[in-house]
């Protein structure tokens, strides 16, 4: 991914530049007073840095989907104009396989989940999102799920099942996807939007009903918005969400904070009841942080960044209404 500053001070991002450009605009960011002052959030505790010994092709780690059936192990996948490749790693870093998703296509590969593979099937997959557009111009996008392969040091391929869709408005970028328990598919937007004032926006979500899945088309559903509004700082770009295993919480983070929300534990969705916890996981000093899941219900998060040797974070994040 590339990272250019734009007018009024937000970020656009486009593929290209290798992570070490990455590297050096953030020893930019640390230097601007924005680093020193935004300190939105709780510092995460218990923090620890795991070496990564990925396999070769694995060169834009951008997503984490913890296994609900393996222990310890989750699936990743490479950014846009990589093949079409499902990896497995687990949390002391170690790779656990590679897999060909056939009859899929890597465009912008840049989310994925874990969730049952349709209602009342008891098998786990791994869902794919081919969600990400950086000038949103696509005029649809795909989401592939294929069944979980047992993580066993192996490479092979696996069978993947497609469903297309479009949203009701205009193309989105998003690279933050969960699966709900009841099946259905959730998307938040990651870039700056403004509306007619103009002012920036909240982030938007966009549902896609668990019926959905072997119909030729469907139009995304608009849902719901966050208290999150990417642009109003620096880093604060949504580049990945994860539900809890007990589908009571939901960990939405962008480059420098985390906000975790209480949740449905059905459908998935936001109670804005409660108000959402704030994580700040700027000192985890990532170069380029994409990806995120739960270690466990309890806050027990895993970060990851872009990047083949990049290490993965292990930390806890408050979660909403539980006092430290």
């Amino acid at each position: 991914m590339r990272l250019a500053w734009a007018t009024a001070g937000l970020l656009v991002l486009s593929c290209g530049a290798a992570t070490d450009d990455v590297a050096k605009l953030r020893e930019k960011w640390e230097a601007r007073p924005y680093m020193q002052t935004d300190s939105v959030g709780a510092p995460p505790a218990k923090s620890v840095t795991i070496p990564l010994h990925a396999p070769r092709e694995l060169r834009e780690n951008s997503a984490a989907a913890m296994s609900v059936a393996q222990a310890g192990v989750f699936f990743t996948i490479n950014d846009s104009g990589n093949d079409p490749l499902l990896f497995a790693l687990d949390t002391t870093g170690a790779d656990r396989g590679v897999w060909r998703v056939l009859g899929a296509r890597n465009v912008d590969w840049e989310s994925a989940a874990i969730a049952h593979c349709g209602a009342g099937a008891s098998q786990w997959c791994v869902f794919i999102g081919d969600t990400g557009d950086n000038d949103a111009r696509y005029p649809s996008r795909d989401i592939y799920r294929v069944p979980e392969p047992v993580a066993n040091r192996t490479r092979g391929a696996v069978p993947a099942e497609r469903l297309r869709y479009t949203y009701p408005d205009s193309p989105h970028d998003v690279e933050a996807m969960y699966v709900a328990p009841n099946g259905d598919v959730l998307l938040i937007t990651k870039r700056p939007m403004s509306d007619a004032v103009p002012r920036l926006r909240p982030a938007l979500v966009f549902r896609l009903p668990a019926a959905a899945w072997g119909a030729k088309s469907v139009v995304a559903e608009r849902v719901d918005s966050l208290p999150i509004v990417p642009g109003s700082a620096v880093l604060r770009l949504i580049t990945d969400a994860s539900l809890s295993p007990d589908g009571r919480h939901l960990a939405v983070r962008t480059y420098a904070q985390t906000y975790i929300f209480a949740t449905d534990p059905l459908s998935g969705r936001v109670n804005h009841a409660v108000p959402p916890a704030i994580c700040n996981i700027a000192s985890l000093g990532e170069p380029q942080g994409e990806g995120i899941t739960w270690a466990s219900n309890d806050g027990r998060l895993v970060f990851t960044s872009e990047g083949t040797t990049v290490p993965i974070h292990l930390a806890n994040c408050p979660l909403p209404g539980v006092k430290p």
